[in-house]
């Protein structure tokens, strides 16, 4: 059987998976997701983001009107704007906007809407949203394994992961920020590894890189370090394409994005940056419960995110094979020459650095972990670059029979872990849970 046929069965079968459990989604898990549905419904019924609004009686009490004031449209992920009495959504902007786009053709062409036909409205979303794109995710992740592993076993051991045993698939029943900007680095990746594998000069590359990379960064801020990584590559391999075709592209996402939030509240300052917009009478984030008012020495924290009961490496092992390979990627020649080589050295350089930034930011600048989530949410960007920099890794495991052994321990892990998620991504790990049986961590 060949490599294309075993890539083709593995993608089907995850295809499938994500297929299924889309079908069977309710209309919300939480309230991240569904004060981003709010904010679609609230454009297309309304003509406006705002997704609620607060009315002050005359006994000095006051009354919330609106969507968050509908039954099973409430949400936590709210703010209220200080000066006009208005609810918003605490999510970025640009995707809700997008999507709510899709939703006025759904519902003006197939009389369907979110109040009545809610399960079918979001179903039809997320498969455009997120499984279509998951699908390009591994036909492209596949590509590129193609051209940087040496072994067809680490090629499909790599794959199988992406399919199978990362936050990625893991999150794809839900409406979320995170896997579409996963699948923009990747795609951004993509076009950047084109142009230097093949000296491939056509301004449609560069376009494409930028574009993407953008994308990425108007879903997740801390991804402005890989545009800034990005641009740096590209004005290396051709500065004229990069500053003609690259930074253009690159600025159209973020400049949409930066309108649509002035559109909603007057401003280009991200709503989840007003801290203060939070702090209003009744708002949950005026007392947290659980893990959300964790509060806990930074060295423990940092411990949890890493290997702990949220941790990257505990709960998707798979992933220790992927930070070997950027750490050795970045540090060490791996003996060949050429553009593979030097591509797979810029992949770990700057894999590294990402990563290495993302994580300090996270650890300095928070405290309770993404909240209720199955998983380091906040680091799912950052996994198709792991998975390509597990490729020389697995590369040099190929050969050793217990490596490969360990290879899979890690790999069943890490499925587990990621089907926990499918089943709904806003509940606790399963190690939270059982550190939390165990007596082990107590958030109250």
């Amino acid at each position: 059987m060949s490599r294309r046929t075993v890539y083709g069965l593995l993608l089907l079968v995850a295809a499938s998976l994500i297929c299924a459990r889309i079908l069977t989604v309710p209309g919300a898990f939480s309230a991240n997701d569904q004060s981003r549905w709010a904010t679609i419904r609230a454009l297309v019924e309304n003509g406006s983001y705002s997704i609620g609004s607060r009315e002050y009686l005359a006994n000095g009490s006051y009354r919330d009107l609106g969507i968050i004031a509908q039954p099973e449209w409430e949400t936590a992920d709210v703010v209220l704007h200080p000066e006009t009495g208005r609810f918003y959504s605490s999510k970025p902007t640009l995707l809700p906007t997008l999507l709510a786009g899709e939703y006025w053709f759904i519902r003006n062409l197939l009389n369907l809407n979110l109040r009545r036909d809610r399960l079918a409205v979001s179903r039809i979303i997320l498969f455009t949203i997120n499984l279509l794109p998951f699908v390009i995710y591994l036909l492209l992740l596949s590509r590129i394994a193609d051209r940087l592993g040496t072994t067809d076993w680490a090629r499909l051991f790599v794959f199988a992961t992406a399919a199978f045993g990362t936050f990625v698939s893991g999150f794809l029943g839900s409406l979320n920020n995170h896997t579409v900007a996963a699948a923009g680095a990747l795609f951004a990746v993509y076009h950047c590894l084109s142009i230097h594998l093949d000296e491939d000069r056509r301004p449609a590359r560069f376009l494409l890189a930028g574009l993407f990379a953008g994308w990425t960064v108007c879903n997740e801020l801390p991804a402005a370090g890989l545009v800034l990584g990005l641009m740096l590559w590209l004005l290396w391999l051709s500065p004229r394409d990069t500053l003609r075709y690259a930074l253009p592209a690159l600025a159209l996402p973020v400049g949409v994005y930066l309108f649509t939030q002035y559109l909603a509240v007057g401003s280009i300052v991200p709503t989840y940056a007003r801290e203060q917009w939070y702090r209003f009478e009744g708002s949950y984030w005026g007392n947290p419960v659980g893990v959300d008012r964790a509060d806990e020495h930074v060295l423990l924290y940092a411990f949890h995110l890493l290997v702990g009961h949220t941790g990257i490496l505990s709960l998707t092992p798979m992933f220790v094979a992927g930070w070997i390979g950027m750490v050795r990627s970045a540090l060490h020649e791996d003996g060949n020459v050429g553009r593979v080589a030097s591509a797979r050295r810029v992949l770990g350089c700057l894999t590294l650095a990402l990563t290495v930034i993302t994580f300090v930011f996270y650890v300095v600048r928070t405290h309770n972990y993404g909240g209720i989530t199955a998983g380091a949410r906040w680091f799912i960007w950052l996994m198709p670059l792991w998975l390509l920099t597990m490729l020389p890794e697995l590369d040099r495991w190929a050969a050793d029979g217990r490596r490969r052994a360990v290879a899979a321990v890690l790999l069943a892990f890490s499925i587990g872990t990621a089907n926990h998620a499918l089943v709904n991504p806003w509940q606790p790990s399963w190690l939270f849970n059982w550190f939390t049986e165990l007596g082990l961590i107590v958030y109250s």
